[in-house]
C-alpha cells in the first residue's frame, strides 16, 4: 500500500501539472484552482496513510485498510463523476479527438484509475493473508 499511495500520488502530479490539464488556458482559473487543490489533499492524506501504515500500533489492520479506502476513494469517481456531473468529461482533450476502442471512448485517465484500482485491490490482498486474525472484517485471498 506505501508504493501504491507514493506512486499514486506522484504520477498525479506529474500526469495533472501538465499543458492538457492543470496549466491548459482553456481550462478556467477557478477550475485549475480546484485541480491543484485536489492534488495537495490527495498527498496529505497519502502521506498521512503510510504514517498510519508505520507507525508503532496494536491494530496495524485498521491502517492498511484506511490506506486502501483513501486510494480507491480517489480513483473510483474516475468511473462515475461524469453521471453524476452533467457536462463533465473525462477527456482532457480536443472533443473531435477523443480516443475511441472499438467505438467506444477510452480515456487514458480511466486506464490509470484501473491500474490503480487493480493494484489498491492486490496490494489489500497481499496484506491480508488467509491466517491474518484481525478484527472485525476479514479479508483473505480466497475473497480476493
Amino acid at each position: 500500500m506505501t508504493v501504491v499511495l507514493g506512486v499514486t500520488t506522484i504520477a498525479s502530479f506529474a500526469l495533472d501539472w501538465s499543458a492538457n490539464h492543470l496549466l491548459n488556458p482553456l481550462w478556467h482559473p477557478h477550475a485549475r484552482f480546484h485541480g491543484a487543490l485536489l492534488l495537495f489533499m490527495l498527498a496529505g492524506v497519502s502521506a498521512a496513510s503510510v504514517w498510519q501504515m508505520w507507525r508503532a500500533s496494536k491494530e496495524p489492520e485498521v491502517a492498511i485498510r484506511m490506506a486502501g479506502f483513501v486510494s480507491l476513494s480517489f480513483w473510483t469517481p474516475l468511473f462515475y463523476i461524469t453521471s453524476v456531473l452533467p457536462g463533465s468529461t473525462s477527456w482532457a482533450g480536443r472533443p473531435e479527438a477523443d480516443p475511441r476502442l472499438t467505438g467506444s471512448m477510452v480515456t487514458p485517465n480511466l486506464l490509470v484509475a484501473a491500474t490503480f484500482v487493480l493494484a489498491t485491490t492486490v496490494a489489500l490482498c497481499l496484506s491480508f493473508p488467509p491466517s491474518a486474525g484481525t478484527r472485525g472484517l476479514q479479508v483473505n485471498s480466497n475473497e480476493c
